[in-house]
């Protein structure tokens, strides 16, 4: 049985149930969903903060959490506790697992619409976050010719105001180009 004080008390396990509630969230887990949230938390592995073996198990917890408690109630606990980095952080990490299969369900877009709308993230934000994550995990790009994204006149622009090297705060800030 997953202890529930321990998941919600780890910023980290917080992170692992958040994407499970994405993944489960159409009843259809996918190799490329399960491989993004490896890859999430195998970092981890690698700086030596947690072995292979508490990288397993903590993928399994997640799982087991996931089926214990609503994503409402988890959302509501959890948007409290994170920081805006780590809500940050879950929201892109989310959209990233919702998009890297290529599909978008249902499911997925309204557990996704909770997380945002409980982190009161502004909309633009989250336009230029869903953009990136959209042409990153886009393939088809590169298989498609007629895809609408290689028209010549597609363009991304995001500009970056302020951050490491500054001492202003970092804004992203997103426009989509015209079509003409």
């Amino acid at each position: 049985m997953v202890d529930q004080d321990e998941i919600l008390d780890s910023p980290l396990a917080i992170l692992a149930c958040a994407l499970t509630y994405v993944i489960e969230a159409d009843n259809r887990t996918t190799f490329e969903e399960k491989a993004k949230m490896i890859t999430v938390l195998g970092k981890h592995v690698g700086r030596g903060e947690i072995t292979e073996e508490a990288l397993h198990q903590l993928a399994a917890d997640a799982y087991d959490f996931s089926l214990t408690m609503e994503v409402e109630k988890f959302i509501d606990h959890i948007t409290p506790i994170l920081t805006p980095a780590q809500k940050a952080s879950i929201v892109i990490n989310l959209y990233d697992a919702m998009l890297v299969d290529g599909l978008v369900a249902a499911g997925e877009r309204r557990v996704m619409d909770r997380f945002i709308a409980s982190f009161d993230f502004d909309r633009g934000t989250v336009r230029a976050i869903r953009e990136v994550l959209m042409v990153k995990n886009d393939t088809g790009l590169f298989t498609a010719p007629d895809h609408p994204h290689n028209e010549p006149s597609y363009r991304l622009q995001l500009q970056l105001i302020g951050g490491i090297d500054s001492d202003e705060t970092a804004e992203l800030t997103y426009s989509k180009p015209d079509k003409n």
